[in-house]
């Protein structure tokens, strides 16, 4: 489903760049009527039409266990690849699992007892079963390990991948993008939905804060979506007296991001916990300059490129929002490190490592089915 938000993004760029990348092997989607546009127009790119509505859960459950296992053995799927940290109960085909981060397992992430069990329980088989894990980034292939026990030997890190419209927009895109959306000279930005573990109460205490004692400092720009159990942060921003500082985006048309980003004086990345911190790479490679939490996904792909804080500490928050809008030299030094960092998770490596752990899990998988039934329980 769209709105899921980071997960989506990561599926959609990293399908599209196996479309544009991969013209030797033959792909099948098994989609919904929602998903169906994540698959490229390419020649070895098959779409197979589910009549599934997505939001049941316990329907999508039962189906991923029972029916599409089936079409599986149909179509002769030499690997499937699982994008939502879990794969099926018994799969007829090795699995490659992308497994985003260990929420799961946390407790600031708010989840029903049923879905936070279930969870827990297909990341645990997952872990300890699966041909091949995809995490997202080093710091969840280390939670993996060392909570879980996943084998090393059966991960390959495989990061987003940057889209190319994720670049420098032209100047007159950005000025039609600030027109449409009402878009101040400069201001802060932040994308993140809002969830708990997104961190928008401690950033709009910080910011609160960083307005009272400088009066003329930027907007804050908010780009997400409410989501159910999440904070009102509309309301927090009222209580905090913010009406006239903050502004809420709309869902953006088709392309605008970039230019959102570009437009922007810096991205403020509050969040306590990710898989990877997808905006801040897309932030980086549109010359956006950053400053973010102190954690290590984040630390891992924007390394030198970005300034950090302590999430939780809303007074080192708001003295890192300080000192980058009044010193423009660090914002240019940051602008050009995150351009030439943000090379380095582009397409055509990404998928030279997926194309190899395709093969991994197929090897992987035999090899597990060749192993008698009471080495395979060990």
């Amino acid at each position: 489903m769209p709105e899921i938000g980071g997960g989506w993004n990561y599926m959609n760029s990293l399908i599209n760049a196996l479309g544009r990348e991969d013209r030797t092997n033959e792909y099948v989607a098994f989609v919904t009527d929602q998903s169906a546009v994540l698959v490229p127009s390419a020649p070895n790119f098959q779409s197979r039409m589910i009549p599934l509505r997505s939001r049941t859960r316990s329907l999508r459950v039962v189906f991923e266990n029972t029916a599409l296992q089936a079409l599986i053995w149909r179509e002769g799927v030499d690997c499937l690849h699982w994008f939502a940290n879990v794969d099926g109960v018994l799969n007829v085909a090795p699995a490659a699992v992308t497994v985003y981060d260990l929420q799961p397992f946390l407790d600031h992430v708010q989840l029903s007892t049923i879905k936070r069990s279930y969870l827990q329980w297909r990341l645990r088989s997952a872990a300890r079963h699966a041909p091949m894990l995809l995490p997202m980034s080093q710091a969840t292939a280390s939670d993996l390990q060392a909570r879980l026990g996943a084998d090393p030997q059966r991960m390959t890190v495989i990061p987003p991948v940057l889209e190319p419209e994720f670049a420098p927009p032209p100047q007159a895109a950005v000025d039609r993008c600030r027109q449409r959306y009402g878009l101040p000279a400069q201001f802060w930005l932040y994308v993140a939905h809002m969830h708990p573990h997104k961190n928008h109460a401690r950033l709009l205490e910080a910011y609160q804060t960083l307005k009272r004692d400088v009066p003329d400092t930027w907007p804050l720009v908010l780009r997400g979506d409410p989501q159910p159990g999440g904070p009102d942060v509309m309301s927090t921003v009222s209580r905090l007296g913010l009406t006239a500082d903050v502004i809420l985006l709309p869902r953006l048309a088709p392309g605008d991001l970039p230019a959102v980003y570009a437009a922007a004086g810096a991205l403020v990345f509050a969040s306590v916990y990710e898989g990877a911190g997808l905006p801040v790479l897309e932030a980086q490679a549109c010359g956006c300059p950053v400053i973010a939490s102190d954690i290590p996904p984040v630390r891992e792909f924007a390394g030198d490129a970005a300034e950090y804080f302590n999430p939780l500490d809303v007074a080192g928050m708001r003295r890192a929002m300080m000192a980058l809008t009044g010193e423009p030299a660090r914002r240019a030094r940051l602008r050009n490190l995150g351009l030439e960092r943000a090379q380095t998770v582009r397409a055509q490596p990404v998928v030279r490592h997926l194309l190899g752990a395709y093969e991994r899990a197929i090897a992987n998988g035999r090899t597990r089915m060749r192993e008698p039934r009471r080495a395979r329980q060990l």
